[in-house]
């Protein structure tokens, strides 16, 4: 039992070092490849349960082909993967606050309007 507790232990270690050096490899590339607040909004919306209509819906300014389209780009960077709930619809790997990025205004007033619900 004491060894399958020191295992898990250094187990935990690993990935929390495993994180930090993950975040710093990837907050260049999801800047790199989110040049507006538009772009920046879709992917914080990603998160595997909306899909490219709801997102479309939310955002209001944006066809859900284009929610499509990014999503196909950014599957091919890595970036968002397959949802693993919804057939079709696709999640981020990581927030934005996660790796240091700021989220655009448009997302933090709905987060705002989403936390007054609870």
């Amino acid at each position: 039992m004491r060894s399958l507790k020191n295992i898990e232990s250094k187990l935990e270690e690993l990935l929390k070092w495993t994180r930090i050096a993950t975040k710093q490899q990837i907050r260049p590339l999801i800047s790199k490849n989110l040049e507006t607040d538009m772009e920046t909004a879709i992917y914080e919306l990603s998160d595997g349960s909306r899909s490219t209509r709801d997102i479309a819906q939310i955002l209001g300014k944006v066809s859900h082909v284009t929610v499509s389209r990014y999503w196909k780009k950014w599957a091919h960077l890595s970036i968002v993967e397959p949802s693993p709930t919804y057939q079709g619809r696709y999640k981020k790997i990581c927030s934005l606050e996660e790796v240091g990025i700021s989220v655009p205004p448009i997302i933090q007033n709905l987060q705002f309007i989403d936390n007054e619900k609870e």
